[in-house]
């Protein structure tokens, strides 16, 4: 039998399910930062520098879509954990006017490829997280791999954001920037399930057109996560990108 709840029943319980899953999260960024803190100082000289958020977390419902890089592209020393960006993400991120953001190609590109599709509703604050997998920051993954002893803190970070992704957040849909850096390495440590590789195709302009490049989807815990190319990527056409936006909406407005 079903059972049908009134509108003030589903909202006493959709508060009492924020306010666990806040206290998780909560719970999530002390063990987080207590570890970057006894951490980070002590990777290389002047210690390393850390970067976890670059939005908000989605604390009040299921994020549509978490957008998941490997690490951040920041190379110097270690300069302390400000707890508040766990709270209210990276402070340049939602600068007035948008000045970082928009001419930001890792966020603008895949944005207007969206906005192509005709669809940017789970890009709009509010409906996604955007965040790092691995919170120590390197002009180049080699070069953070070089690090002496770094593969522990690497596999401890991997573990909270499995964490705060499968447990905590549980978005409808990731997608991870790049596949051989980002997708391949969290499904070689995790295992996801089902996984395709494949070139998806739309009409644009009138004319079927396959995208060139190869994207990857798989279950990571029941949830679909989808590997694109790094929107950095320079050989990566506004076809493409057409492309990709369409086949991410199919996705997203199936996970609603």
């Amino acid at each position: 039998m079903k059972i049908e709840l009134t509108a003030k029943q589903r909202l006493v319980f959709e508060q009492a399910v924020e306010g666990q899953r806040r206290l998780r999260y909560e719970e999530w960024v002390e063990k987080v930062c207590d570890f970057l803190e006894t951490t980070a100082p002590n990777l290389e000289e002047e210690g390393h520098c850390c970067s976890v958020f670059q939005s908000k977390p989605v604390l009040n419902k299921q994020p549509d879509v978490l957008f998941l890089g490997y690490n951040a592209h920041e190379n110097y020393g270690y300069t302390g954990i400000d707890r508040k960006r766990f709270w209210k993400g990276n402070p340049s991120f939602y600068e007035e006017g948008a000045r970082y953001r928009d001419p930001w190609k890792i966020w603008y590109r895949p944005y207007n490829a969206m906005k192509f599709a005709h669809y940017t509703e789970p890009m709009e604050d509010g409906n996604f997280v955007f965040m790092n997998a691995v919170y120590f920051g390197s002009s180049k993954i080699r070069q953070l791999e070089r690090i002496p002893n770094i593969q522990p803190a690497i596999d401890k970070c991997l573990e909270f954001t499995k964490k705060v992704i499968t447990d905590i957040f549980r978005p409808k849909v990731i997608v991870c920037f790049s596949i051989s850096d980002c997708f391949d390495r969290l499904n070689l440590k995790f295992g996801f399930d089902a996984v395709v590789s494949f070139s998806p195709s739309h009409i644009i302009n009138d004319k079927p057109y396959q995208c060139k490049k190869i994207i990857r989807m798989g279950l990571w815990e029941g949830i679909p996560v989808i590997g694109i190319p790094h929107p950095s990527t320079r050989d990566f056409s506004n076809d493409d990108w057409g492309v990709i936006a369409h086949f991410l909406k199919t996705i997203f407005m199936a996970s609603n």
